[in-house]
């Protein structure tokens, strides 16, 4: 019935190759159907086919036979479909099934190739499943994720990315991811972060000042990858956003708020400091006063001394200069627009120019004060009324740790140093009882405070100036007694990106 050319080739044949004759009875068959469907060759021969399917295909078949031998019209043959099978234990398997007729067959005979899909259709189960999870997991995300192809235009994003940009995917689709990102300046950083994460093997990352599609504002905090094509070639970054805009509002207006505490701070210092303030504008006013006298008295004479009303007008410029350049120091602390803009500063300048403050503030607390700065410091990088805010602060506490030691004996010192490992130290020392050790582990604590009219809040705010310029400040204690502050700085040069 078959050559051996035929039949070596239905055994070489991995799916199952099953021969029926016109009423539809198994003529011949090869090894792998008999491993597919359970059964031994002699189990089929002869037999019906339907015995391979289930019901009601079963059933049915015959029927579809007799009338495509009737009419012609094929409803498999010809004509490969998607079909269920069933073992010979009664189990059922998903199969592809083609059928063709054999030419010149007489009766009329027909082949059947089947494969068993089983595994394919786990397979695509299975894919599809991590689809639709992935699918999940991008429309549960919180964060913005989008792709991006090798020009920057955005192929896909997810819902949540719609929502935080204020526009539907489809108008969203096909836009250059830049357009997002507000200023020439943030935009060049941007290509920068998406050039970075190509140039090399792993994800770049920055928060950028952006926009959203009808141009309101948002912080967004931008993660991208490079992607690639099989061959290695670019084809674009996988980016996922993340939505600071409220966390950056709330640290802009706790910023605020630190700064006008900050600023009430100032001008309670400088109230506690009045007393010293009115004493150092009290003697360039007077000799101006004297010295004006000393004028007019000159000129009442029947032939005035020139020479010596010129020194006297002298002595009263010098006088007026340095009540100016009290009041100038003095208003420049109590200012309520002082920058927040961090400079290259030098600590002993900043010392330096509250030198008068300190000095009047320090007689008047009948205490000796002296100031030791070290040569050659290094710069730092900070902001100058804040600085001298926390000298200020630091300076009333040691002097109000005085009030126990008797009169003559009250010494105070400010002093400027570097440290081993290479930082800028401000210190003021103090000879006095030293910290309490009830409050020496909240020190620093907001309304902690062991003075009766104090508020507690001197400390804590010079922590957090501290904090913010990226130094230190804590305690030691002093030799051979008292207590020691320091404020301890980075130097410009390891601020600088």
């Amino acid at each position: 019935m078959f050559s051996k050319g035929t039949l070596a080739l239905m055994q070489a044949a991995v799916d199952a190759i099953v021969v029926i004759d016109h009423r539809g009875r198994i003529a011949a068959l090869n090894d792998a159907a008999c491993r597919m469907f359970g059964y031994r060759l002699d189990e089929l021969l002869a037999e019906n086919v339907s015995m391979l399917m289930p019901e009601p295909d079963r059933g049915a078949h015959d029927g579809y036979l007799a009338r495509y031998l009737k009419t012609g019209k094929a409803k498999i043959i010809g004509i490969g479909r998607e079909v269920t099978a069933q073992r010979k234990d009664g189990t059922t398997f998903p199969a592809r099934l083609s059928v063709g007729r054999i030419a010149d067959a007489g009766p009329p005979r027909f082949v059947g190739i089947v494969r068993d899909v089983s595994a394919e259709r786990e397979a695509s189960a299975a894919l599809k499943l991590e689809r639709d999870r992935a699918s999940a997991y991008l429309e549960l995300n919180d964060a913005i994720l989008l792709m991006l192809d090798a020009e920057r235009r955005i192929v896909e994003i997810n819902a949540r990315g719609s929502d935080i940009l204020g526009a539907h995917s489809i108008d969203l689709h096909g836009r250059d991811w830049l357009q997002f990102i507000h200023g020439e300046t943030e935009r060049e950083r941007g290509r920068f972060l998406l050039q970075s994460a190509l140039d090399g093997t792993g994800s770049r990352e920055r928060e950028f000042d952006s926009r959203g599609a009808s141009g309101d504002r948002l912080q967004i905090y931008w993660r991208c990858i490079a992607r690639r094509d099989a061959d290695g070639a670019p084809a674009g970054w996988l980016c996922a956003g993340i939505d600071v805009t409220e966390q950056a509002l709330r640290a802009e207006d706790t910023h605020l708020a630190q700064e006008r505490l900050t600023r009430v701070a100032r001008l309670a210092t400088m109230g506690e400091m009045a007393a010293g303030v009115a004493h150092e504008l009290n003697q360039p006013l007077t000799a101006i006063t004297t010295y004006a006298r000393a004028a007019e008295r000159c000129l009442e004479k029947p032939v005035p001394d020139l020479s010596q009303v010129r020194e006297v007008v002298r002595e009263i410029n010098a006088e007026g200069l340095r009540a100016g350049e009290i009041i100038r120091r003095l208003r420049q602390m109590v200012r309520t627009d002082s920058p927040e803009e961090h400079a290259a500063e030098d600590v002993n300048v900043l010392v330096n120019e509250i030198h008068s403050l300190i000095t009047a503030d320090a007689r008047v607390h009948d205490a000796r004060l002296r100031v030791v700065l070290a040569k050659d410091l290094p710069r730092i990088i900070g902001n100058a009324v804040q600085l001298q805010q926390v000298v200020l602060n630091l300076l009333r506490n040691a002097l109000e740790a005085l009030h126990g030691n008797p009169a003559g004996t009250r010494n105070v010192e400010i002093s400027t140093h570097k440290t081993p490992e290479g930082e800028v130290e401000i210190q003021v020392s103090d000879n006095g009882p030293g910290i309490d050790p009830s409050i020496a582990d909240r020190l620093f604590e907001p309304f902690c405070t062991t003075k009766g009219s104090g508020t507690g809040l001197g400390l804590a705010i010079s922590r957090t100036i501290a904090n913010s310029h990226g130094g230190t400040i804590g305690t030691r204690p002093a030799n051979p007694h008292g207590a020691c502050f320091f404020l301890r700085l980075p130097v410009a040069e390891d601020l600088v990106e």
